[in-house]
């Protein structure tokens, strides 16, 4: 009877009929300026991050405990409400920031929020491989690229000291999966594989490499097996005399001249499970250690465990610039 009875006011109109109320601006214009000193935040592995425990953390991290109200908004985000510029300014420009081993992806508050909003977090990447003789600020930005838009590049190829790795801020959407390495051919036909190694970065799913939950909460686990016109492809950008230069000065003077400005490209779809990923986290494990690129000749020939014995006769006779 009494689901019966539900189901019936479920079904009634109950005011939605009824004459429009207007509330004025002067209602609600005092907590406006407060909101604009605010952060939404989002944990992207609700599974293993509370969101009570985000808001009670990050001020501690931040060292603002006293200074720093932080909310739950609804079931997926956060408020946290700062007292001052300096304070939101000092949170922001040191993400991305970790709770419980995952990220925790922040924006400023927006009073009307694009598309994107909260879609994407902004990581260090050190590209690794790069051949002496190719690298330049133009080669790491136009590489880096293919991982998303170039936000900061920390190298400066007449005054940098250390080139063992270059460091790339980039824009990544987080419901994407992450890449390690990427194949690049240069115009005198050298090739090399290019390794990328994602600072803080401390779990990813071993299945999918996302960053938005654990290997067994993997959506993609029980995926069909892919066709080979089913086969992800990957784009493969069409150098421009300048273009790289210019993403970075863009985005710079975007970020410099707007802090609450957001980059306008569009969420990327999940692309399809790949025919063939190592599911196990030693393979994970290995895969992630072997970013750290070294020069295959000082390798011992006893370098490598009896663990390896899985790859023999998988691997190439030779050896790439750059790869291992």
């Amino acid at each position: 009877m009494f689901d019966n009875l539900w189901d019936d006011l479920q079904d009634m109109v109950l005011g939605r009929d009824d004459p429009e109320l207007f509330v004025p601006y002067e209602a609600y214009a005092s907590v406006v300026d407060s909101n604009r000193l605010s952060l939404i935040g989002r944990p992207l592995n609700p599974a293993d991050q509370s969101l009570r425990g985000v808001i009670q953390t990050l001020p501690m991290l931040w060292g603002m405990m006293s200074r720093v109200h932080g909310r739950i908004l609804d079931d997926r985000s956060v408020q946290f409400r700062f007292q001052s510029e300096i304070d939101l300014a000092t949170a922001l420009r040191r993400t991305p920031w970790i709770f419980n081993d995952w990220f925790v992806a922040l924006q400023r508050w927006q009073d009307f929020p694009r598309p994107d909003f909260l879609t994407f977090i902004d990581l260090w990447v050190q590209v690794r491989g790069i051949p002496l003789p190719y690298l330049s600020e133009l080669t790491v930005s136009f590489i880096a690229g293919t991982l998303g838009p170039v936000l900061e590049l920390d190298f400066n190829q007449d005054t940098s000291t250390y080139v063992a790795f270059i460091r790339v801020k980039i824009r990544l959407v987080f419901t994407d999966r992450l890449r390690f390495f990427r194949r690049v051919r240069f115009e005198s036909r050298e090739g090399a594989m290019i390794g990328f190694e994602y600072e803080k970065l401390r779990r990813i799913c071993t299945n999918c490499y996302r960053i938005t939950h654990q290997v067994n909460n993997c959506p993609f686990l029980n995926a069909h097996v892919i066709h080979d016109d089913e086969a992800e492809v990957l784009d493969v950008p069409v150098w421009e005399e300048g273009a790289a230069s210019k993403t970075i000065t863009d985005q710079t003077h975007r970020n410099s001249s707007d802090s609450s400005d957001i980059s306008s490209t569009s969420p990327i779809s999940q692309p399809p499970l790949p025919a063939s990923l190592p599911s196990h986290d030693s393979d994970f494990i290995a895969g992630f250690q072997a970013s750290r690129l070294v020069n295959p000749s000082t390798i011992p020939q006893n370098h490598f465990s009896s663990s390896s014995s899985d790859f023999k006769g998988k691997g190439k006779a030779k050896f790439e610039i750059g790869e291992c």
